[in-house]
């Protein structure tokens, strides 16, 4: 599925920041995954081993910058939810008096179900919500609009985002690695002797039938 053109050109600013700025562009793309816009942990996936492999940043030094990167996003988007619903409370009763006048609005079917999920599992939801790529994203905005605790919803944040990190990046790291494997191997193989293909195919078939004769004794 092809991405929105909005959504591609963020994620290759993202890509960006974190080639040229290091762990200071892993923080900044997690700060933008996590103050609304995703797609960014993508780009982290693919650039944050790259940069351990080849000595540019250290492991917890990654870490750190991705797990502070998501407090920060999650933070600023649990205070614009915070103020948008207060905000609506006060359009709503002193400009429109709309409280007397009309029954408040009912939220979309989605976000429904996202205040009920919150509601249910209360702190849960926000640790819960931080170790996937949409619903970190997305999980603050209703926690500040639901006016949650801001401690207690600041330490799942913390939990959570910091599970993620380490996630993503020993992926990114393991990934990163096998592909580089995988490259030398290849280099290896089409520098070798065209002579020495066929000894090499005869062997690999000789232990094939030698492993096919084994499993079915």
């Amino acid at each position: 599925m092809e991405l929105p053109e909005f959504f591609v050109l963020i994620q290759d600013f993202c890509g960006a920041l974190v080639e040229r700025y290091g762990p200071w562009g892993v923080a900044a793309a997690m700060f933008i995954e996590s103050a609304g816009v995703p797609f960014a942990s993508s780009v982290v996936l693919l650039a944050a081993g790259g940069m351990f492999l080849t000595g540019r940043a250290k492991f917890w030094t990654l870490f750190i910058a991705s797990t502070a990167g998501i407090i920060a996003g999650s933070t600023l988007s649990y205070l614009i939810g915070y103020l948008g619903e207060r905000l609506g409370q006060v359009v709503g009763s002193q400009v429109l008096n709309r409280r007397k006048a009309a029954p408040p609005p009912r939220r979309p079917p989605r976000l429904e179900k996202i205040y009920a999920f919150m509601e249910k599992y209360g702190t849960y939801s926000i640790f819960a919500g931080q170790l996937w790529g949409v619903t970190r994203t997305f999980i603050s905005f209703p926690a500040g609009a639901m006016h949650m605790n801001f401690l207690v919803f600041l330490a799942s944040t913390a939990l959570g985002g910091a599970l993620f990190s380490l996630w993503i990046i020993g992926w990114s790291i393991i990934l990163t690695g096998a592909a580089g494997l995988l490259l030398l191997l290849l280099r290896i193989l089409t520098s070798l002797s065209p002579w020495i293909w066929p000894p090499l195919l005869l062997c690999a078939a000789g232990l094939a039938c030698l492993y096919l004769k084994k499993r079915r004794k």
